[in-house]
């Protein structure tokens, strides 16, 4: 009798080599090892908005009979939306099932094994999760004191593989936006520059960057409906590129790369700006008073920001972070804490309604009587 065997399979290698990207914690594993039921968390953790979408959103995503059908391939209506919404014509919008699965493509297209990109920590560690699954490598430019990159450095530290030079702004975690000065002088390096802009609308300047896209053939901005629109569970986002780089990018993308939901809740949003804006603006209140409440405890070193979040140091010779991790959680608050040699001392908050604050304050108000 025969039997099949099959000849062995040989994982890629650059798998070996790849730390796992490690998201925060999600609620139902949070209930699982704290036994509070899901319901009574406050998710503060993955940066997302607590508001939610506007209403019209959810209206009209009960509304649409139509689920059977494929979306427009082409996302003609969205991309419409988005040209008038960032004031970058359409033909430089390519839209997708969130910003990460864009960088994940865009980094496919243009890294070989043995190139390699900068990247400037403390940032969004997804970049060397992606950097190393292409065969390529990351070059660490770290960021200056006060958490700016070094343009310098960063000229310095090129090689010829180098194929991208990768920031954040505001940059997630710290923060701090990078100036379009910087980024005009790393466009004159020649290599590409993604800038990605996921918590823009936070900032004090939401426009971005996204104007000088049509200008420089090197220069591409990523952006996402996560945060600022509240739409996180329907992974949305899209990019703004050079007309030449938008070609490579849908010979390579799946058709129907983003779902009928993900499309109506992005056209929706953008026809109710007035509401959304208008919890970017509780945010960014919010945010300032979250900032003063932890800036009022010795033992916190807070990070003024831009994003919906705020970074903060922690004193470890006054107060262990375990103690505070303790407190909040005791309370079913769920704050992102770092397992990295940049961030070992760091936790990061996301910003909430005024009653998450509040709550936060009260679980710290009682770990300082116990000290």
């Amino acid at each position: 009798m025969y039997t099949y065997s099959p000849r062995p399979v040989h994982v890629r290698p650059e798998l070996d080599r790849m730390a796992e990207y490690i998201p925060g914690e999600s609620q139902e594993a949070f209930s699982a090892r704290t036994g509070i039921p899901v319901d009574q968390l406050i998710k503060l953790n993955a940066n997302e908005s607590p508001y939610g979408p506007a209403p019209q959103v959810v209206a009209a995503l009960g509304n649409h009979f139509a689920y059977n059908n494929y979306p427009d391939t082409d996302s003609r209506a969205l991309k419409k939306a988005l040209a008038e919404y960032t004031g970058v014509d359409s033909h430089h919008i390519v839209v997708s099932h969130g910003s990460n699965e864009l960088i994940n493509l865009l980094w496919h297209i243009f890294l070989s094994v043995g190139d390699n990109v900068i990247c400037c920590p403390p940032t969004f560690s997804l970049y060397t999760f992606i950097t190393t699954f292409c065969g390529a490598y990351v070059l660490e430019v770290p960021r200056a004191e006060d958490y700016e990159i070094d343009v310098d450095a960063i000229t310095k530290a090129l090689t010829p593989e180098t194929k991208m030079i990768v920031l954040c702004s505001p940059n997630n975690p710290t923060g701090n936006p990078v100036s379009e000065q910087d980024i005009l002088a790393l466009l004159d390096t020649g290599r590409i520059v993604m800038v990605d802009e996921a918590y823009t609308e936070f900032s004090d300047k939401p426009q971005g960057l996204a104007h000088l896209v049509p200008q420089h053939r090197n220069l591409i901005v990523m952006r996402t409906f996560s945060k600022w629109a509240g739409l996180a569970g329907l992974r949305i986002g899209y990019g703004i590129f050079p007309e030449w780089i938008v070609s490579y990018m849908r010979r390579a993308q799946c058709p129907f790369e983003v779902n009928m939901a993900g499309h109506i809740a992005a056209i929706e949003t953008l026809k109710n700006l007035d509401y959304t804006l208008n919890n970017v603006r509780l945010l960014k209140e919010e945010r300032e008073r979250m900032f003063k409440m932890l800036a009022s405890r010795s033992y916190f070193c807070p990070i003024p920001s831009q994003g919906n979040f705020i970074l903060a140091e922690v004193d470890t010779e006054e107060v262990k972070i375990e103690r505070i991790k303790q407190a909040v959680e005791q309370r079913g608050v769920m704050l992102r804490y770092f397992n990295h040699p940049y961030l070992s001392n760091f936790m990061r908050l996301t910003v909430g309604r005024p009653e998450h604050t509040d709550i936060i304050a009260d679980a710290l108000d009682s770990l300082d009587k116990e000290r």
